[in-house]
């Protein structure tokens, strides 16, 4: 299929990212673990017991007071087999994709650190609105709001000139920075996001919930994930905790809220929750306090 004009122009931007390697070759074999059905939660543990990082991340992931289980989980078998295959699979992906872009972006505009935090926020706002939903993987939803703004990393690090043209807008018009983005761009951060997930060959449904959380309408097809993330955004944004660059909060799209149905005592709920987890996983995700 013939690539439209801003789709090259994209992948220019993501071409152009020297310091970003290739997708972690642990995260290529978790993927192809899942798919194969004969596979098993040994043939996981193996894998993700191969990256020390990883595996003392996961297992200090595993044994904090996010999931609070009562007992000390020693090994990364031991972890697939309580928190499920599925699951880990999603938090191993996530945690290497992070620390792959740890310490990238940097810019005066905008703090990296409050970058990841916003994001990590996300990731547990998504999480706990998928629990509420009753979701079978609700990890699916902490890695896609973890991953959402990573288009707007990839911009900062080969492009950061243009970027800041980008924040000096938002400050003068007080406009969104995906309007912003679009003025210089012609394409936002979230359309940077999608073409990256693309090019590593992820699952669908993440390319989407990257690609579209801020324009669900134009998913084709709606998805539970790129809804909840949308929503997940916008209460990160308003609960205060992190920074993605926004001077305001987004407007939330009321027929996302009414696809998910979600009350707004949920969304107060969340909130709370949002603050909570936040204290307990923060170390483990590479953030402060």
């Amino acid at each position: 299929m013939k690539k439209k004009p801003d789709e090259i122009a994209i992948d220019r931007v993501i071409r152009g990212l020297k310091s970003i390697p290739s997708i972690p070759t642990v995260v290529t074999k978790v993927t192809e673990i899942l798919n194969d059905p004969w596979s098993c939660a040994a043939d996981l543990g193996r894998v993700i017991s191969a990256d020390q990082v990883l595996t003392a991340k996961l297992l200090g992931l595993v044994n904090s007071a996010f999931y609070g289980f009562p007992g000390k989980i020693e090994t990364v078998s031991r972890a697939v087999t309580i928190i499920g295959f599925r699951q880990l699979r999603e938090l191993a992906v996530g945690t290497s994709l992070l620390n792959m872009f740890k310490g990238l972006g940097n810019n005066a505009s905008l703090s990296v650190q409050d970058f990841w935090k916003h994001c990590v926020v996300c990731g547990i706002a998504g999480r706990v609105l998928a629990i509420y939903k009753r979701e079978e993987v609700p990890e699916r939803f902490f890695v896609a709001g973890l991953m959402h703004d990573i288009g707007r990393m990839v911009l900062l690090e080969s492009c950061p000139e243009q970027y800041n043209d980008v924040f000096t807008m938002v400050k003068e018009q007080n406009c969104l920075v995906t309007e912003a983005e679009i003025a210089v761009f012609g394409f936002t951060h979230a359309e940077v996001g999608k073409q990256l997930m693309l090019h590593w060959h992820l699952p669908s449904s993440l390319v989407n919930a990257v690609g579209f959380h801020h324009d669900t309408e134009s998913q084709g097809q709606f998805s539970s994930l790129a809804d909840v993330v949308h929503v997940a955004d916008i209460i990160t944004h308003a609960s205060g905790l992190g920074s993605s660059g926004e001077q305001f909060i987004p407007p939330l799209n009321p027929y996302v809220r009414e696809r998910l149905g979600l009350k707004m005592s949920v969304l107060e709920l969340a909130m709370e929750k949002m603050h909570e987890q936040f204290e307990n996983i923060a170390d483990f995700m590479l953030v402060k306090k």
